[in-house]
């Protein structure tokens, strides 16, 4: 498979569970008028948040590198967004950080942008 083949498989499983998600909402009942466009604003934070982080997290990825940005992205996305403890949030985004750059480096050969510390 070519470069594409992850992304395209990764965009239809999203595609997907989105076409779920959408069928699942418009089988229940209509919800109550009174406070819907409040409820609805409320629902709106959360994306908005992290589009906005994602935003920053690709402004700052050539400047500050992969590793740096990827670490801080995941860290504010599990504790400042999905509420995680300190901890857990800490660990996963080193975990799942230093993953990514171990599977794209090392074993699938991408560069990535360097950070300042030569990783």
């Amino acid at each position: 498979p070519g470069p594409g083949a992850f992304p395209f498989g990764l965009a239809v499983l999203l595609a997907f569970s989105g076409l779920m998600i959408i069928a699942r909402a418009k089988s229940k009942k209509e919800e109550e008028q009174e406070g819907k466009a409040r409820g609805f604003l409320r629902n709106l934070i959360t994306p908005v948040l992290i589009i906005l982080l994602t935003l920053g997290f690709i402004l700052t990825l050539e400047q500050v590198g992969y590793v740096s940005s990827v670490l801080v992205y995941l860290f504010i996305l599990f504790f400042g967004i999905c509420r995680y403890k300190l901890p857990l949030a800490a660990g996963m985004a080193v975990v799942f950080g230093l993953g990514g750059w171990y599977l794209f480096v090392k074993i699938l050969g991408v560069q990535l942008p360097l950070s300042f510390w030569g990783i």
